[in-house]
């Protein structure tokens, strides 16, 4: 038995690292594919918030829907989480509980009983891909800015599962437990 985890500060601070590359990995094709022909690079951003100013300006005067957007899309993120888990686990949706960490200020999901490796790397990712990925490749479609913005915010708050998929990477065997404290998981070996 071997135990992976990070401390919540540790997780925190990777994440604002995270955020950089997140945001350039979705947002360069975007501004590659809907900037203005015949424009360069920087003058493509300002041409792609040009094309958008009615989406963003209602945006900002509906900022109430676009807290309760992201608040929405926090509580998908654990249920995705919870919804994955079940379907791995042996028992089910009995395995997997939910909460609240008051220190963190962020809602969790735990699987209280061990997955093989694949199906608890699944269950890391899924989040990011449904709130993430394909949101941005909406908006890489339908040149919406707003798809765009969201699935960079939600990749970027899958952060976390991505550390924990990170030092999970060289396990083939055994199964993985989902750490009941910490972020992150016990190899347990069979």
């Amino acid at each position: 038995m071997k135990e992976y985890t990070i401390s919540g500060r540790q997780a925190n601070l990777y994440g604002l690292f995270f955020l950089i590359p997140v945001a350039l990995v979705y947002a360069i094709p975007y501004v590659l594919i809907w900037r203005d022909s015949g424009t360069d690079f920087s003058t493509g951003i300002l041409s792609c918030l040009h094309q958008n100013s009615e989406l963003l300006r209602w945006a900002a005067d509906a900022f109430w829907v676009v807290i309760l957007a992201i608040f929405i899309g926090m509580l998908l993120h654990e249920l995705i989480h919870g919804i994955c888990m079940s379907v791995f686990a042996e028992k089910g949706r009995k395995s997997v509980s939910f909460g609240f960490n008051v220190k963190a200020l962020a809602p969790y999901t735990h699987c209280n009983e061990p997955l093989t490796p694949s199906a608890y790397r699944i269950c890391l990712m899924m989040p990011a891909v449904l709130l993430g990925d394909i949101p941005v490749l909406i908006g890489w479609v339908s040149g919406n800015i707003l798809f765009l913005f969201f699935g960079i915010l939600f990749a970027w708050a899958a952060a976390g599962d991505f550390i924990v998929l990170w030092m999970s990477r060289r396990i083939e065997t055994g199964l993985l437990q989902d750490h009941s404290d910490k972020i992150g998981f016990i190899h347990v070996e069979e």
